[in-house]
């Protein structure tokens, strides 16, 4: 498009001046070349200098033209801007042909040309030009002198016009601008060498330019010239290489009223985000880049591309896109599907394991801390003798968040990037892999428009259970807002809790409904506004780590968390309630099974990433012994299991012991014997201490040694 402008004003300046020198006027003015010049496009057009000189020491004599200053101007009804600027165009021809009315050129140079491309708000763009011929029409508006001067004819000859076989731009620039969809364009330092083979028609383009802050190489090689300013169809091979980009394509074009293009493509970057940033997107880069290569059929016509048969790779996760590029509307367009045999999420995102499901800064693995028994009876035998305000401190303890060390991560998010383009695509993935995960079967159907995101699994393979759901997410918000809806049916949990733990802790098929909302500019404010609910649903399985009926019958030894040891159940039950990042039970957690029954309320604190779970566990058999209390608090990463010696102090009737189940065979260590002695003797009321409490403290005392009978002496005989 830039060469059609270029051509338009040489040819129109060198066939004027060629007609000037064969029928000479009584004056040679700058100011009426530049008339016939505007004349022969229909543009304003403004000469700042000519120069015409003749060498005189050459074997061909020829005539050096030289324009300085040279502006083309917009077309009216446009912004009042120039089209084109040139500090020098120069160019050498031969001089008896250009006496016989045929122009020979040599060679032709532009010295910092500058083409600024603009579209207004209807439509108009500034470099479509009537449809007429320069040469022509240069020849057909003789100037006012050369019409007074005899000439052997009534009116001046069509000039004969050949192009030279070399054109070269030194330090030219491109800029181009939207009024109708506010997208920009710009190109600088434009050094290039054009090639013409005057038999063929052939023409080649080598050069760089700068874009963007990146230099670019380009070679272009087009089978016929006049296609440019024609209606033919040419044949066109060109080729790019940058940092961000390198690419080539190979086809048959056309260069009229709108330019179409037919071929193959190979694109490639070894950065997805670098190529949008180079390209004018606001992305933030995060993680690995995501090197990508794209290899098929385009058709474009006009602002719409058309993909066939295009195979896309992304880090190692190969497709196909069959779909379109848009590029007239506001943002640019993408719509069609893309099919995978296998998507590889890990690769494809650049995801270490576990990363995008828990915060940024824990890669620590589930790991519970198991109190013994005694440590945990010492530990409340002292709050208890504290006072209520020491217990107060250490109930509130495991709840108190701790924002500035929650591993939350405050980056904030860059999604600026999302109202950069317009989406509507189907993905399709027949094999979908992210650690143990076993996915399968995938569709999703994703719609973007102006920044919010509305994405719709519709299918989806989970081991053998299935899931559907839909993500929502608006990034014009401020903040930007999200909302997930997510439906998981008969989905091992295994791999699911092993991906957000580390350790496979649950095993057996559970139904999962979780709707949720929240906003923020980062993870840690998305976890502080998490509202919504939650339904956890298992049947038979079995929960890893803990023989919870073993540890209530032995509860005076030390435990430690085992995944060798288990807990069966027949049923799981949990629902939460969620408001502000904190997940309440609601109504509570259930778990019941042939050989202990669970239940559980408390709260999950997301934020500062804490438990509090208070806990009862009841063993069946035998069925008259009471739920035994169990607190779970802390880190959720390590928290601290523990029986709750102190919930059985102050409890109302329905809680009972571990003593009741099995006693210990051994005594409880000495500082723990003086801890119960010292309590026992404290004159503590009953909302302190309740009777089957002190009871219960005293059963777990030694039995006091019998004395001997009075009279007799001891080792003696009565």
């Amino acid at each position: 498009m830039a060469w059609r402008i270029f051509r338009t004003v040489l040819v129109g300046a060198v066939v004027s001046a060629a007609l000037l020198i064969a029928f000479p006027p009584t004056g040679l003015l700058k100011d009426q070349l530049a008339a016939t010049i505007g004349s022969a496009i229909g543009r304003k057009v403004t000469i700042g200098d000519l120069r015409l000189s003749v060498p005189l020491k050459l074997e061909k004599p020829r005539l050096d033209v030289e324009l300085h200053n040279v502006t083309v101007a917009n077309p009216e009804g446009m912004p009042v801007r120039d089209l084109f600027t040139g500090q020098i165009i120069t160019t050498t021809v031969e001089l008896l042909p250009l006496i016989k009315g045929r122009v020979r050129m040599e060679a032709l140079a532009f010295v910092q040309p500058a083409l600024a491309l603009e579209e207004d708000a209807a439509g108009n763009r500034n470099w479509v030009f009537a449809a007429t011929s320069a040469p022509a029409a240069a020849a057909a508006a003789p100037t006012e002198a050369a019409q007074s001067t005899p000439a052997p004819t009534t009116s001046a000859p069509a000039a004969d016009f050949t192009l030279p076989p070399a054109i070269t731009i030194d330090t030219g620039a491109v800029s181009y601008q939207s009024a109708l969809t506010g997208s920009k364009a710009a190109a600088s330092a434009i050094t290039s060498v054009q090639t013409l083979d005057a038999i063929s028609g052939a023409v080649t383009s080598k050069g760089q330019l700068t874009a963007g802050g990146e230099t670019v190489a380009f070679d272009v090689a087009l089978g016929d010239y006049t296609a440019l300013t024609s209606v033919k169809t040419t044949t066109l091979v060109a080729r790019m290489d940058a940092r961000p980009l390198t690419a080539s394509v190979s086809g048959d074009a056309s260069f009229s009223t709108t330019a179409e293009f037919k071929g193959n493509v190979v694109a490639s970057t070894p950065s997805l985000v670098g190529l949008a940033q180079w390209a004018g997107a606001d992305a933030a880069a995060s993680g690995e880049p995501l090197r990508t290569s794209l290899e098929g059929k385009i058709a474009a016509a006009g602002d719409v591309i058309a993909f066939t048969e295009t195979d896309v790779m992304v880090n190692t996760t190969s497709g196909r896109f069959d779909g379109t590029l848009d590029l007239a509307g506001e943002r640019p367009k993408i719509s069609g599907a893309v099919s995978s045999e296998h998507v590889d999420l890990r690769r494809l995102t650049g995801a270490t394991p576990r990363a995008s499901l828990a915060p940024e800064a824990i890669q620590e693995d589930f790991e519970p801390l198991v109190k013994p028994s005694w440590e945990q009876l010492l530990n409340d035998l002292n709050t208890l003798e504290s006072g209520p305000q020491a217990a107060a401190v250490a109930q509130a303890a495991p709840t108190a968040a701790v924002s500035s060390a929650s591993g939350w991560s405050d980056q904030p998010f860059n999604l600026k990037s999302l109202r950069s383009v317009d989406m509507d695509v189907e993905i399709r993935a027949a094999q979908i892999s992210y650690g143990q995960l076993d996915l399968k079967q995938g569709r999703v159907k994703a719609g973007l428009v102006d920044g919010v995101l509305d994405a719709t699994i519709e299918e989806l393979a989970v081991g053998d259970g299935s899931a559907k759901g839909t993500v929502n997410v608006d990034s014009r918000a401020s903040p930007p807002r999200a909302k997930v809806a997510l439906n998981l049916s008969k989905v091992a949990a295994e791999p699911i809790v092993t991906e957000l733990t580390g350790k496979p802790l649950l095993s057996g098929t559970s139904d999962v409904v979780i709707n949720a909302t929240a906003a923020g500019q980062n993870q840690a404010q998305l976890a502080s506004t998490l509202d919504g609910k939650a339904h956890f649903q298992m049947g038979r399985g079995a929960l890893r780590g803990f023989d919870v009926r073993r540890m209530i019958f032995e509860w005076w030894k030390s435990w430690k968390f085992d995944l060798a040891m288990k807990t069966g159940f027949e049923r799981l039950d949990a629902q939460y309630d969620i408001k502000k990042g904190i997940m309440r039970s609601e109504p509570g957690f259930s778990m019941g099974g042939p050989e202990v029954e669970i239940n559980s309320t408390g709260s999950v604190n997301v934020p500062a990433r804490k438990l509090n779970q208070e806990i009862r566990v009841k063993a069946i058999p035998p069925p008259t012994a009471f739920p035994i209390p169990v607190r779970i608090s802390g880190d959720w990463a390590k928290p601290s299991v523990g029986i709750d010696w102190g919930g059985l102090f102050s409890s109302s009737p329905g809680l009972g012991g571990p003593q009741a189940l099995a006693a210990s065979p051994e005594p409880p260590p000495a500082n723990v014997q003086a801890a119960i002695r010292r309590v026992l003797a404290a004159d503590l009321p009953p909302d302190r201490l309740s009777p089957d409490a002190r009871q219960m403290l005293q059963s777990l005392l030694p039995p006091e040694e019998a004395a001997p009978e009075s009279g007799t002496p001891e080792g003696g005989t009565p």
